[in-house]
């Protein structure tokens, strides 16, 4: 990409239109080719002709601040060789502006090649996940798959493929749980997927499948690309403004848990994931292995109201933690305890140490609607912030919305021109519609100048894909190489000339698997 815009530089987007080698220009009769007759294609109207130009810039352009007088003047002097006028954009676009940027590109394609990891084929692991998922990788690092899991028991967390919908999950499996049977791991499902809006809330990881099988207990959960836990992502005291960040999404989420009368019950630095969006400037954290702890402690049947209490104690030390960059429970000493205060009073708000020494010390600890009260002036500020997010989403999928039409576009042509035979036709392709498809070719990526160099022109052909895929009504001259053969046809001509060619092509086409390779 680096040396492709180097090579470019500033790609121009309003060169010359490029005309054969020794064919003499006509004379096109500016003077009935003025902007107030030109056909004009305003949104919503359709085609009228009479509209002029300062009237298609005033809709297309709802910022210009021209004159009457400019306006008249502009239209009087402009003349058009065809078709309709240019949209007011930059004279010139930087290459980068046609797609995503280097760091969204990085970050995009880091999440793929991550999804993408599987184990050697010969780990005796692969005997661990069950056959209807495959493309398994372990998530344990080997520190954490030769110790047992914070739940008490053997664990391995995979990656996985399933072979019934495709889609990536993550597998938990727990060896040597003889307290779970079938019947308890369908009643846990359904608590925690009956509720449609739980499995839907964006700061909870769902719980899709629990199950009992080759002696082992199975959690499936969505699989997050990109996530870490907090402890793993940890390597210091969090910044205030990222700490109330973090504060809000876990209290919004913890809220949507016990309004449906359920608890967490794993609200640690070791079950939060957390992510960053494309420009790492913002982030995510959710609620993760959510469900496991009901099957595994089914029998103990504690009620649901003591649960809730415990998730907002375990709010209160992981705020904690989150502050001070050290990982402090209630099994902390208190010489511990004591200096993670002093600093959380030393560097954070009141506000901050009011809202987690309650949690931790209040003798009845506080509702979490009562706490979503507590903090509701800092939602506004994690509103503003989740706006921010999605202008920027939009406007990296912006981006790529030209970059799909036109590879839409070029995938067709590329079916279809230079194909060396069709069935016994050996002529196809230089002759009939497809013939109008290969002077097309040469007329977007064939320019070339007076002395025969190549003009390399991105802005045109940006610009001809785009008007292609609209079926735009604007004529262009088609010219043969050998400058002997010459046609005016629009868009709208060549845009029918491919779907006829490719629909052809289509009708007549055989299965990949009718090939046979020697």
């Amino acid at each position: 990409m680096d040396e492709f815009s180097a090579q470019f530089g500033r790609l121009s987007t309003s060169a010359a239109e490029w005309k054969p080698q020794g064919v003499a220009p006509q004379d096109t009769g500016a003077s009935d080719l003025k902007a107030s007759k030109v056909k004009e294609f305003v949104p919503g109207q359709g085609w009228a002709s009479g509209v002029g130009k300062e009237q298609v810039e005033s809709a297309l352009n709802p910022y210009s601040q021209q004159t009457e007088q400019e306006e008249e003047h502009v239209a009087e002097s402009s003349t058009f060789a065809s078709g309709p006028l240019p949209s007011p954009l930059p004279s010139f676009r930087a290459i980068h502006s046609l797609g995503l940027s280097d760091e969204s590109w990085s970050h995009f394609r880091g999440l793929t090649l991550e999804s993408m990891r599987q184990m050697d084929p010969t780990d005796e692991r692969h005997k661990e996940v069950l056959p209807p998922y495959c493309n398994a990788y372990c998530l344990d690092s080997e520190q954490k798959a030769s110790r047992r899991s914070s739940f008490g028991y053997p664990c391995r967390t995979f990656q996985v493929t399933s072979r019934e919908d495709g889609n990536l999950y993550c597998l938990h499996r727990f060896d040597d749980v003889r307290s779970v049977s079938p019947k308890i791991a369908a009643a846990v499902l359904e608590r925690w997927t009956q509720n449609a809006s739980l499995q839907e809330h964006p700061g909870i990881v769902p719980l899709y499948r629990c199950f009992v099988a080759q002696r082992a207990v199975f959690f499936v959960h969505q699989y997050i690309p990109g996530a870490r836990t907090l402890q793993e992502c940890l390597s210091g005291p969090l910044s205030e403004v990222v700490l109330w960040s973090c504060v809000t999404h876990l209290v919004a989420a913890i809220r949507k848990v016990h309004s449906a009368h359920l608890a967490v019950r794993s609200i640690n630095l070791s079950h939060i994931l957390s992510t960053t969006d494309a420009a790492a400037s913002r982030l995510r954290v959710r609620l993760n292995c959510v469900g496991i702890l009901d099957a595994l402690e089914f029998e103990t049947r504690r009620h649901v109201a003591d649960l809730q209490v415990a998730d907002i104690r375990d709010l209160g030390w992981l705020i904690l933690s989150l502050a001070t960059g050290t990982e402090v429970t209630a099994k902390s000493d208190r010489t511990t305890f004591a200096q993670c205060e002093n600093f959380l009073a030393q560097n954070f708000s009141i506000e901050m140490r009011n809202i987690c020494m309650t949690l931790i010390k209040s003798s009845s600890a506080p509702s979490i609607v009562d706490l979503s009260r507590a903090i509701s002036g800092r939602i506004y500020d994690e509103l503003d912030t989740a706006y921010r997010s999605i202008d920027l989403t939009e406007r990296l999928l912006s981006s790529e919305y030209e970059s799909g039409r036109a590879l839409r576009l070029l995938l067709k042509l590329g079916y279809v021109n230079e194909r060396p035979e069709f069935g016994q036709d050996r002529r196809w392709a230089s002759s009939g519609d497809c013939y109008v498809l290969t002077l097309f070719r040469d007329f977007v990526f064939h320019q070339a100048d007076g002395a025969g160099y190549p003009v390399m022109d991105l802005g045109h052909v940006v610009a001809a894909l785009n008007k292609l895929d609209a079926e735009d009504e604007e004529k262009i001259v088609l010219t043969s190489r050998d400058g002997k053969s010459m046609m005016v046809v629009s868009y709208a001509d060549v845009a029918r000339c491919l779907e006829n060619a490719f629909r052809e092509l289509c009708a007549n086409s055989v299965p990949a698997s009718a090939l046979q390779f020697s």
